[in-house]
């Protein structure tokens, strides 16, 4: 789904909470280049795959999860994140 796999043990793992930088934030707190960020989320869903949140992939946390901003956004543009919710077997985790 993603080069930082957020599926592990039977369970998609996705922040419960939008961290504070989140990029789906209002402002640009991450600092992004001018529309980066719709950039990234329209590759993300071209590839149906997803945004991990940068403070669980950078040794935050002990599992990588789904930007909560982008779940928030794009859960229903990509199949794979609608299974997983309708399966039920999304599980929330603290972005720290």
């Amino acid at each position: 789904m993603s080069e930082h796999e957020v599926f592990k043990d039977g369970a998609l793992h996705v922040c419960e909470r939008k961290c504070s930088t989140c990029i789906f934030r209002p402002g640009n707190l991450m600092r992004l280049e001018e529309d980066r960020k719709e950039s990234m989320a329209r590759e993300a869903v071209v590839n149906q795959s997803v945004i991990p949140c940068h403070k669980t992939i950078y040794g935050q946390a002990e599992q990588p999860a789904v930007c909560r901003g982008y779940w928030d956004v794009h859960k229903n543009d990509v199949q794979g994140l609608q299974v997983a919710e309708r399966l039920g077997i999304v599980k929330e985790i603290d972005p720290g």
